[in-house]
């Protein structure tokens, strides 16, 4: 096992990360921006080092500096956490020649997976069914050539793009080039590479994923979650399982999975992604890291998926007996919000932060603490099991009754109106739902 492990990460996975390191008598280490110098997961590590200013490129995506920090205490393997550079071979590559080794798959594969043109390729190549879309796309005219091929709607993605970043719809030609251009910007900034490919846009889909913990000798599916309901693509409640899959489809969904992955020798957590549209299964993305709704598979499968991460890439087998999904689980995001219409960035201080603790809740955060600009919106994802899914809503809507957070705004009545409406209680939603949602309740009153 590991003696000492560099959290190349911050805020909520950075502590969910040290307590999986904990349980498991390894020794962590945080790299903070000067933005985050009083973080709860800095004060949390058994050592820290600040690896820049608070500008994520100057930080958090600055491989030499972290590097430097894992060389400088000593550590002796490397945990990416999700976003930044999780999905960047170039630092898992990195990472092993100095000597440390990455938490995650094989640099070759975050390669050929990270990559969504690339992986989009791969997958057809191995007889899944993909979305209709284009390859990298690199000049105007090709642009405006592949998107009238796919027709309108498409949407415009970063071929390096996560957590709902570096994706726009777009409706005609006439925005296209627009939003061509803030998508190459913001994938450049937020994932160093600028690379943008097109997708066609469905009107009615779910977003259905499958969590996968590759071993040397065993690909084990630790079930599958449902994360349709997303504003601007950005997902803001998950469940798992996705309930609304017959035993039939989930069969079919699982074959598609190890047709995937069986030949690739993957070795560690990833996710597979999928669109689910009229009952057919479309490929959409593989995510070679740990996930941000992670927490819901851990509730049904009975599985500490970070821990068994670590045992793998340590070359230990992972205590995973026979797994046997039972019950539901239900993770809200609890994120700071001015407008949640807009969905615009809140900052100021958590003058009041109070968060349930009869169940899960996963946070980086605490009374007193400064939103900064910098980072991403989540100040808490709350989780709740039960038998049902029945069981389960009504044990949310109680829990979410008991949030208090005063000194900036968030999206939880947002949260609470989703919760309580009909179409969730129905399960009948979809990737657009989010929105009409809010326009239907757009006059009611939530505390």
């Amino acid at each position: 096992m590991f003696r000492k492990v560099l959290i190349a990460n911050r805020g909520e996975i950075a502590v969910r990360i040290i307590s999986a390191c904990q349980k498991l008598g390894i020794a962590t280490v945080a790299v903070y921006s000067e933005a985050d110098r009083e973080a709860l997961f800095v004060k949390q590590a058994d050592e820290s080092v600040c690896i820049g200013p608070a500008a994520a490129v100057n930080s958090y995506l600055n491989r030499e500096a972290i590097l430097m920090a894992g060389i400088n205490t000593n550590a002796d393997a490397v945990h990416p956490g999700y976003g930044f550079l999780s999905e960047d071979a170039l630092f898992a590559q990195m990472c092993e020649e100095c000597g440390m080794t990455w938490i995650g798959p094989q640099a070759s594969l975050i390669h050929d997976f990270s990559d969504k043109t690339n992986s989009r390729a791969l997958a057809q190549k191995r007889g899944l069914p993909i979305i209709p879309g284009s390859g990298m796309i690199t000049s105007e005219p090709q642009l405006y050539a592949k998107a009238n091929a796919i027709g309108y709607p498409v949407l415009l993605k970063a071929s390096h793009g996560g957590g709902g970043k570096g994706i726009r719809l777009v409706h005609s030609a006439k925005e296209l080039f627009e939003k061509y251009q803030l998508v190459k910007e913001e994938a450049g900034s937020s994932f160093l590479d600028g690379t943008i490919y097109l997708e066609r846009a469905f009107e009615k889909a779910r977003h259905i994923e499958v969590q996968v913990l590759g071993m040397p000798d065993q690909l084990l599916i630790l079930g599958d979650r449902d994360c349709s309901l997303q504003k601007n693509r950005q997902k803001i409640i998950e469940e798992s399982n996705a309930a609304i899959l017959t035993k039939k489809e989930r069969t079919t969904l699982y074959k598609l999975v190890h047709q995937l992955l069986d030949r690739s020798n993957y070795q560690s957590l990833g996710t597979v992604e999928f669109l689910f549209v009229h009952h057919h299964f479309y490929f959409l993305e593989m995510n070679t890291r740990l996930q941000v709704e992670h927490g819901v598979t851990e509730e049904t499968s009975g599985i500490d998926i970070v821990q068994a991460q670590i045992r793998v890439a340590a070359n230990e087998k992972p205590v995973v007996h026979q797994i046997e999904f039972t019950g539901h689980a239900i993770e809200c995001r609890l994120n700071a919000e001015t407008n949640v219409a807009k969905q615009q960035f809140e900052t100021g201080r958590l003058t009041q932060f109070d968060l349930p603790t009869d169940v899960r809740v996963d946070t980086g955060l605490q009374n007193g603490d400064e939103i900064t600009p910098f980072y991403d919106r989540l100040l808490a994802k709350i989780i709740v099991y039960a038998k049902t899914r029945e069981a389960a809503i009504k044990k949310m809507q109680i829990v979410l009754s008991d949030v208090k957070v005063t000194g900036i705004g968030t999206n939880l009545s947002q949260l609470k109106q989703l919760i309580n409406s009909t179409q969730f209680a129905e399960n009948h939603y979809n990737i657009h739902s989010v929105g009409k949602l809010m326009e239907a309740g757009s006059h009611e009153s939530y505390a």
